[in-house]
C-alpha cells in the first residue's frame, strides 16, 4: 500500500499487508441473565433477558470485498450500534458526531468547520463488512474505547491480527465491571474462536480506563499470552484503589508480559508503581514513557492524533505530538509480534531502543524489568518430583520461595495431603521428603511433626519415627492447655517413644 493510498492518517503509522475489515455484531450468552425477573415496580419483564454482548471486529480481509470503506464520521457513533448493518437516523447521527467535535474542542481548542468536515469525510483503512481473509491470526481483545482505539485497531489488522473490542456495561467501578466483563471477554473468545480465522494466539490490551479490566482479566485467564495497556492510570491514587478492591487484582498471578505505555508528566502521579515494578515480578515487564511535554491524555488516542493531523489546535507541539503516537504504536506493534507471533524483529525491537533520524531519542524511554521465576504449585511440585525426584524438587521450591510465598505449597494442608497420598502408595521416600518440607515451611506446628513420625513408622524406620516423636512431645509439653487435637498427638509420641 502506497503512501498516497493509505492517507495522512496512515503516513506514518506501521501499516501492514492486509486489507482492514471492520464489523459489529452482537452475542447472546444464553448462560447468563442481565436483568432481573421484576423491574423496580414490581412488574415481569418481558422478552429475552439473556446477557447481550456487542463486538467491534477489526481483522483482516479480502481487498475489496467490503460495502464501502469506513469514514472518521462512521467511528463518531458506532458505539450506539447493535450490528454494522443497523440503521441510525440522521438526527441521531449529527447529535453523535457534534458530540465528539465538543469533546475534542474542550481538550484541544477550537476547530475551524472546513477542517472538521475533512477529518469527518476521510476514509479510513477499514471495509465495512468485508469477507475475512482465508487464514488464522492472532486474537487481541479488550474494551471498547469507542472511537480512541480505532486507528490503532486499523493498523494492528492490518498486519495480521484479529482485534475485537467488547462494548461498556453501564457499571459503577472497576472492580464490580470485572465480574461482567470478563465473563463477556471469555465468551466472545469462545465465539470467535469458533466462527472467525482467530488462532489460539491471544493477548489483550485496552485504552485508559477500559484498560483496567483487560489487567485483571490478564491475571485471572490462563489462555492470554500477552497484555498491554495505554495511559491507563493503574498505579494512580485514586484508580489504583478502584482497580485494587476487586478480588482478581493479585500481581503475582501475572506471568504474562506486559507492556505499560505512560505519559511523562502523567507518570509523576504513579504512587503505586511499586506494584508494576516488584509485585509483578513474575511478568516480563516492559515501561514506555513518552517525554513530550504536557502530552494530553487523549494524545494516546485517536481524538489527539487527529486533532494535530487536521484540525490545527495544536500549535508548535503538534509534530511531536504525532511522533508521540507512532512511536506508541510502534512499541504496541512489535510487543505482540514478539509476543503472539514469535518474530525476531519485535524481540529485538524491544531489546533496544530503536534509532532513527524521524523521532529525537529525548522523545521516549523504554525500561525492561525482567521476570522472575515463581514457586512452583502443588501440581508443578508433583510434576518436579515425578521428573527429577524429591530431593530435586524440594532443593527447587525452597529457593524459589525466597521470591515467591503466594504458592498453594505454602498451604500446609495442601502438602499434608500430597504426602499422605504418597504415603499410601508406598512412595516412602517421596511422602517422607514432602512431610519433611512441610516441616522447614512450618516449624512450629506439632502436627506436621506427627506426619512426618507416621512417614517414618510405616516404611519401617522406627529409629527416625521415635526421633521425632521426641520433638512432638517436647513442642507439646511446653503447652499450658492441649486442646484435643494435641492430646491425640501426645498419645500418638507417648506410644512410638515406647516402641
Amino acid at each position: 500500500m502506497t503512501s498516497a493510498q493509505k492517507g495522512k492518517i496512515y503516513e506514518s503509522l506501521p501499516v501492514g499487508k492486509y486489507a482492514v475489515g471492520y464489523k459489529i455484531i452482537t452475542l447472546t450468552d444464553e448462560s447468563r441473565i442481565s436483568k432481573p425477573e421484576f423491574n423496580y415496580l414490581g412488574e415481569k419483564n418481558q422478552g429475552d433477558r439473556s446477557e447481550k454482548i456487542t463486538i467491534h471486529v477489526w481483522y483482516p480481509c479480502i481487498s475489496g470485498s467490503g460495502t464501502r470503506n469506513v469514514l472518521f464520521s462512521d467511528y463518531c457513533y458506532q458505539e450506539n450500534l447493535k450490528s454494522s448493518t443497523e440503521p441510525l437516523d440522521t438526527v441521531q447521527k449529527y447529535s453523535l458526531i457534534s458530540g465528539k467535535r465538543r469533546s475534542i474542542e474542550n481538550w484541544f481548542g477550537k476547530t475551524q468547520d472546513a477542517d472538521w468536515i475533512d477529518l469527518l469525510q476521510t476514509k479510513m483503512l477499514a471495509q465495512l463488512n468485508a469477507d475475512a481473509a482465508r487464514k488464522k491470526f492472532p486474537l487481541l481483545v479488550g474494551m471498547l474505547r469507542p472511537l480512541s482505539t480505532t486507528i490503532v485497531n486499523e493498523v494492528l489488522a492490518s498486519q495480521g491480527y484479529v482485534v475485537a473490542m467488547i462494548n461498556h456495561e453501564n457499571i459503577n467501578g472497576f472492580a464490580d465491571a470485572a465480574l461482567v466483563e470478563i465473563p463477556n471477554l471469555q465468551f466472545a473468545i469462545e465465539w470467535l474462536q469458533k466462527h472467525e480465522n482467530v488462532s489460539n494466539q491471544l493477548g489483550t490490551f485496552g485504552f485508559s480506563g477500559s484498560g483496567f479490566t483487560q489487567v485483571l482479566f490478564a491475571m485471572y485467564d490462563l489462555r492470554v499470552q500477552a497484555l498491554a495497556d495505554i495511559e491507563s492510570g493503574i498505579y494512580m491514587e485514586g484508580l489504583y484503589q478502584g482497580i485494587s478492591a476487586s478480588n482478581f487484582y493479585k500481581p503475582s498471578k501475572l506471568k504474562i508480559p506486559f507492556l505499560h505505555i505512560f505519559s511523562h508528566d502523567l507518570s509523576r502521579q504513579e504512587k503505586y508503581l511499586d506494584d508494576f515494578e516488584t509485585k509483578c515480578k513474575f511478568s516480563n515487564r516492559y515501561r514506555l514513557i513518552l517525554n513530550q511535554p504536557k502530552l494530553h491524555h487523549w494524545d494516546f488516542a485517536t481524538e489527539g492524533y487527529v486533532s494535530s493531523l487536521f484540525l490545527k489546535n495544536r500549535g508548535e507541539a503538534a509534530s511531536n505530538i504525532e511522533k508521540s503516537f507512532e512511536i506508541a504504536t510502534n512499541y504496541l506493534l512489535n510487543f505482540f509480534d514478539a509476543q503472539l507471533k514469535g518474530q525476531i524483529e519485535g524481540q529485538k525491537f524491544l531489546a533496544e531502543k530503536f534509532k532513527s533520524e524521524k523521532y529525537p531519542s529525548s522523545l521516549w524511554e523504554i525500561s525492561n524489568y525482567a521476570a522472575k521465576i515463581p514457586a512452583p504449585t502443588r501440581e508443578e511440585f508433583e510434576l518436579i518430583v515425578s521428573r527429577l525426584g524429591i530431593d530435586s524438587a524440594t532443593h527447587l521450591t525452597l529457593s524459589r520461595l525466597k521470591d515467591d510465598s503466594s504458592t498453594d505449597v505454602m498451604v500446609w494442608f495442601q502438602l499434608n495431603r500430597l504426602g499422605y497420598q504418597y504415603l499410601d502408595r508406598t512412595r516412602y521416600k517421596e511422602a517422607i521428603g514432602v512431610f519433611k518440607l512441610n516441616i522447614i515451611l512450618h516449624p512450629d506446628d506439632p502436627n506436621l511433626y506427627d506426619s512426618l513420625c507416621e512417614g517414618y513408622e510405616r516404611s519401617g524406620d522406627n529409629e527416625n519415627a521415635r526421633k521425632y516423636a521426641a520433638i512432638t512431645k517436647e513442642m507439646l509439653d511446653k503447652k499450658s492447655n492441649l486442646t484435643d487435637a494435641e492430646k491425640g498427638l501426645m498419645g500418638n509420641a507417648e506410644k512410638r517413644l515406647r516402641n
